[in-house]
């Protein structure tokens, strides 16, 4: 992709998240703003787009569940042991450690470490063992809340990538090249000059004159398939540039050693890690999720807002058992019910939460649903309560303080009209709240969503609006947990999330791709990158920063290095969704965050975005969410087209940190000066 493409995607991405928040029913025209029933004009038809396939693998699912949607298992797999070491760049030595490394059928994991992540590509997902109470039990993230923080950051660091200079947490300046080390997020490839040694190594160099960023013996053990799946896992757990990392698309076995430099603010002054491959050999095994491993709770996880646990809970319940979602009949009965008590008030609010599960009504519908409104909107002219009611609705979009307080007295019930209520008033508030942070303190927009969740758990927008919600207050982990549930409900079908959630994962996969499995029709060059294939086709390395160095003299000069590590010192490496080797998570520090998480209208576009820090994707969120971001009013309606994108192209967003210079000789391979 074109880097005037990839900026008007980040800029739009980064908008998403930040401002969406308007009532459910924003669909609806401005004409009649309180009404279920659209006023489109005669004739008018909407432009078909073909939407991406989004079906993920949730949390919700039990290991069987998990299991049988990833399909037919091999259970071949190739152990490796390594040896790590790594060193000061005056050649002293800090530590060492040696780990197996697993590659299996389409994922990769760690033997060493019964905590380590299983990064499942086939799936895209990241399943990490961990202990509670109760035992152990298995959670299940998705792989694109990780990545959706790394372009948090990285955008946030560049101002969407309009930066070739950036300043860390601390206030030192690097170039732009190192937050792409350690983000994995890149505007377009960048020029790597790869040359060989006399003893068949391969060094990676930025220029001709320049110091080996990257040195790697090639190896003769296992295949191509399986360095394709150790590369793109290098990507999610070590600091190398896509574009130098990318040197091993043309290995047919697993590299014998390499060696990298990194600069970070846990590594200020620079260090080398070198991985020297001490054995290799095919055995078999069971995919790594044991027999009696339960799925994880929403209570086994670590929510950077406890707050999420029930709401979430309500998802994955409400997924287990999809076939008691409510039809239209059950709108329809609840509505009458109420009605025939007197209380028409609610039953307007249960017929409104209807169109949360099926969509607004068009004109002159002969819908049961739609006619039923109209009656019911007749029979109540005359009856105080109901007029207030639809004054409420109708100021949801014209004076959202009082349309939430008109909404008040419906706020602790607990049937379809409390769940309409409550979900009006967390989008109505939350929209409030980018503007004055002072609004309604007795309120919490996460409480009101959990509250209409629990009323209907089966309504995907809940989930939806919710996510877009902890987005926009730096928690795309969170985030990302609830698209997944929104898009897996039976209502998802006719509302936005299926096909939101759809596009946007499609756009961070296009500028991340090698974070996930390689695409099925072009497994060299992958899918949004313009690197060639050998210079670069993984735009989007992983979370970790540069690498760090090693003797001086690869560096070119003491002096060369002593710079790159002044430049690059504040750069973070990311965090290793499995394990953490060089505890570089303190990589957010300092970072805000905004939550962009899924593209939305134009209108939408000119909400404030604020930015937001990474986290690790195997243990959860960095909590430091400072930046909050806007929610605006436009509606649910979320990906926009690539018009819409450019017209977002100022906005700003995210966080998370970066990590330092690479400048490594050719001593990158080689253990001490």
């Amino acid at each position: 992709m074109t880097r005037s493409t990839c900026l008007r995607r980040l800029a739009a991405l980064a908008v998403a998240g930040a401002s969406f928040c308007a009532p459910a029913l924003a669909l609806q025209p401005a004409d009649d703003p309180f009404s279920v029933v659209r006023q489109s004009p005669a004739g008018t038809a909407a432009e078909v787009v073909e939407i991406p396939v989004y079906a993920p693998a949730g949390a919700f699912m039990s290991r069987a569940e998990y299991l049988a949607a990833r399909g037919e298992i091999d259970d071949r797999v190739l152990r490796t042991r390594w040896r790590i070491e790594r060193f000061g760049l005056d050649g002293t030595e800090q530590s060492g450690e040696t780990r197996e490394i697993v590659i299996g059928d389409g994922y990769v994991t760690e033997a060493t470490d019964p905590g380590a992540a299983v990064i499942d590509f086939r799936q895209a997902r990241i399943l990490t063992r961990v202990a509670t109470l109760t035992g152990p039990v298995m959670r299940n993230q998705p792989v694109i809340g990780h990545v959706h923080r790394q372009m948090d950051t990285f955008s946030f660091y560049t101002h969407n990538g309009e930066l070739d200079e950036v300043t860390g947490p601390d206030g030192s300046r690097f170039e732009r090249f190192w937050i792409e080390a350690a983000m994995g997020v890149r505007l377009a490839d960048v020029p790597m000059v790869i040359t060989a040694t006399d003893d068949g190594a391969t060094e990676v160099r930025r220029n001709a004159d320049g110091a080996v960023i990257l040195g790697l013996t090639p190896g003769v053990d296992g295949n191509a398939a399986d360095v394709d799946l150790f590369r793109r896992w290098l990507r999610h757990t070590t600091p190398i540039h896509p574009d130098a990392l990318n040197v091993m698309t043309t290995l047919n076995g697993i590299p014998a050693r390499f060696g990298f430099i990194v600069f970070s603010p846990s590594s200020p002054d620079g260090r080398r890690e070198v991985w020297t491959r001490l054995s290799a050999g095919e055995s078999t095994a069971r995919f790594p999720w044991p027999e009696n491993l339960e799925a994880a709770m929403a209570a086994d996880y670590a929510w950077q807002d406890p707050a999420v646990a029930p709401l979430v809970q309500a998802g994955f319940d409400a997924a287990d058992l999809p076939a008691a979602s409510p039809g239209e009949q059950a709108f329809l009965d609840a509505a009458n019910t109420l009605a025939s008590e007197g209380d028409k008030a609610g039953a307007l609010l249960a017929l409104y939460q209807a169109s949360h599960h099926v969509g607004a009504c068009p004109t002159r519908s002969a819908d049961p649903l739609c006619m039923r409104i109209s009656q019911l909107v007749a029979a109540g002219l005359g009856d105080a309560e109901f007029e207030q009611l639809m004054a409420s609705l109708a100021a949801l979009q014209s004076d959202r303080l009082a349309a939430l307080e008109g909404l008040r007295p419906y706020l602790d019930r607990t049937d379809l009209a409390g769940a309409a209520a409550n979900l009006l008033a967390a989008e109505t508030l939350a929209t409030l709240r980018t503007v004055d942070t002072a609004v309604a303190p007795d309120l919490d927009p996460l409480a009101l969503f959990t509250a209409s969740a629990l009323a209907d758990p089966y309504c995907s927008l809940t989930y939806w609006h919710a996510g877009r919600y902890a987005a926009s207050q730096a928690d795309v982990e969170s985030a990302w947990m609830l698209f997944d549930i929104a898009v897996t409900l039976p209502a998802s079908a006719t509302t936005l999330p299926v096909r939101e959630a759809a596009v946007m994962n499609a756009q961070l996969q296009d500028i991340a791709p090698n974070y996930f499995n390689a695409p099925a029709t072009a497994p060299d060059a992958e899918a949004g990158t313009d690197a060639d294939a050998d210079a670069d086709t993984d735009a989007d390395t992983d979370a970790s920063p540069a690498a760090d160095n090693g003797d001086d003299t690869a560096l070119g000069t003491e002096a060369e290095a002593e710079a790159d590590a002044d430049a690059d010192a504040d750069a973070d490496d990311t965090a290793d969704p499995g394990s953490d080797t060089d505890a570089e998570t303190d990589a957010d520090a300092g970072s805000d965050d905004a939550g962009d998480t899924g593209l939305e209208t134009e209108a939408e576009s000119d909400a404030s975005a604020g930015a937001d820090d990474t986290a690790d994707p195997g243990s959860d969120t960095d909590a430091d969410t400072d930046a909050d971001a806007g929610m605006d009013d436009a509606g649910d309606a979320g990906l926009e087209t690539e018009a819409e994108s450019d017209a977002d192209s100022d906005a700003g967003t995210d966080d998370d940190a970066a990590e330092g210079p690479v400048d490594a000789g050719d001593e990158a391979l080689n253990g001490n000066d």
